[in-house]
């Protein structure tokens, strides 16, 4: 399985978003993210989780990097930095979502994938949590 994951990141602060009930993982925080499906780009399915879920269109998307699921078996992340100009999402498919400052993001109940991505993000950057 092949996930795309976007670190959406605005004036100092990291966009997260809740999983809502029914789903695994359910209440926990997370990097907006999508499974990749048949014959789609890592890049066309981060641009449609973040339309699908959030009713924000993409202006820009970049690679981050990539890791292994530390809760998936089988599952390789590949994270983007993703930009766009909405103020405000309207969410769809998730039940809330929070501009957080990279200090606080470790505050919230984080779903273990983003928790790997914000150790990447702290590891080469000189910001700390």
């Amino acid at each position: 399985m092949l996930v795309s994951c976007g670190i959406a990141e605005r004036e100092g602060k990291f966009l997260i978003c809740r999983r809502p009930a029914g789903q695994s993982y359910a209440g926990f925080w997370e990097f907006p993210a999508a499974e990749l499906e048949d014959d789609a780009t890592l890049e066309n399915t981060l641009e449609s989780a973040f339309f699908d879920r959030l009713t924000v269109k993409l202006s820009e998307v970049r690679p981050a990097g990539a890791f292994d699921s530390s809760c998936v078996e089988n599952c390789r992340i590949f994270a983007f930095f993703a930009l766009f100009d909405e103020k405000k999402p309207a969410l769809t498919g998730y039940d809330c979502a929070k501009w957080v400052s990279f200090k606080k993001l470790r505050k919230f109940r984080l779903f273990p994938d983003s928790v790997t991505i914000i150790k990447k993000i702290e590891k080469f950057s000189k910001v700390s949590v």
